[in-house]
């Protein structure tokens, strides 16, 4: 029995993902109070391919779903057999694109059955975020968040979190056709960037006003335009670089008191571990966050797979089984 892994063995910044190979690697053995997990589910996230292109782990990948293959001396949480959701240790420098891993048994949790495979898979990098970066951004019921990359599977995840607490969202897409569908799964209201320009229609979406607060995805010169979004004294939160990693800030704005601050989910941890693990398993159970799944590929054929996930309107999450 062996163990697929797909490994970073060398570092090229002009191309990163040129780096990666398909690797056999020893299964690892079950260890007092240890549970190994056999892999079989793996989404494609942007944190991922992010971590790959700054040379971040050895073995990519931030999240999964699978199945106890063996427990430890110890071990009372889980059984041989049971559906489980792995949680990363970060400072190990492996992560869930292998097929194999070992871990302490608190960080294994057993997947109801009222929660999908798929679902399962998903469970921490998108719904984690959603749940804590609005929960800290403390919008009022009836107020309006701007959030840009809406169309992206998180941004969508937190139109559906959004609605369900009486928060207003103003959705910022790069494409006018992504109106209509982000507006049937609840969204308030959308501007594109391509035939809009966002400071201007927040205003007259919100009578002057503008928003109470920002959640920030992209970066780069949109959160200047984010930032002249939001009323004075509101705050901006930036927790993704898909626009680089420079974000452009008006000194006017800075003068009317915005503040703007990254958001990173492990920053929240481990003191918020025990929360995200039961409010966001009952938001996926009622079906209130509804994780958006897209097309599969062999983890031998993760290459396809990155290229697919860095697709415009792909669809759902990219996923790697195996």
């Amino acid at each position: 029995m062996s163990n697929r892994a797909v490994e970073q063995q060398n570092f090229d910044a002009k191309d990163p993902f040129a780096g990666l190979a398909l690797v056999t690697k020893p299964v690892p053995k079950a260890e007092p109070g240890h549970v190994v997990v056999r892999i079989t589910l793996r989404p494609v996230n942007p944190t991922d391919l992010i971590s790959i292109s700054s040379n971040g782990l050895r073995i990519p990948g931030s999240e999964g779903f699978g199945i106890v293959h063996e427990v430890g001396e110890g071990v009372t949480t889980v059984a041989k057999g049971q559906r489980v959701v792995p949680f990363r240790e970060r400072h190990k420098g492996e992560g869930s694109w292998q097929q194999y891993v070992s871990l302490k048994q608190e960080l294994v949790w057993p997947v109801p059955d009222s929660i999908s495979d798929e679902a399962a898979a998903q469970f921490v990098v998108n719904p984690w975020t959603v749940y804590g970066i609005l929960t800290d951004l403390k919008v009022p019921k009836g107020e309006y968040v701007l959030q840009t990359a809406a169309g992206s599977v998180l941004g969508r995840q937190l139109i559906q979190l959004a609605k369900h607490w009486g928060i207003k969202t103003i959705n910022v897409v790069r494409r006018a056709e992504q109106k209509e569908e982000l507006k049937a799964l609840g969204a308030d209201e959308v501007i594109s960037t391509d035939n809009e320009d966002v400071p201007t229609r927040v205003k007259e979406i919100t009578g002057g006003k503008l928003a109470y607060g920002a959640l920030d995805a992209v970066a780069g010169t949109l959160t200047k335009q984010v930032t002249a979004s939001v009323r004075d004294g509101g705050q901006v939160f930036v927790y993704g670089v898909l626009g680089g990693y420079d974000a452009t800030v008006g000194v006017g704005d800075l003068f009317r008191g915005v503040r703007v601050a990254a958001w990173v989910l492990p920053n929240s941890l481990p003191e918020r571990f025990e929360e995200y693990i039961d409010k966001v398993s009952k938001l996926i159970e009622a079906k209130i966050i509804v994780p958006l799944v897209g097309e599969t590929y062999d983890l031998a054929d993760f290459q396809l797979a990155i290229k697919k996930s860095t697709e415009v309107g792909r669809g759902g999450k990219v996923f790697l089984t195996g």
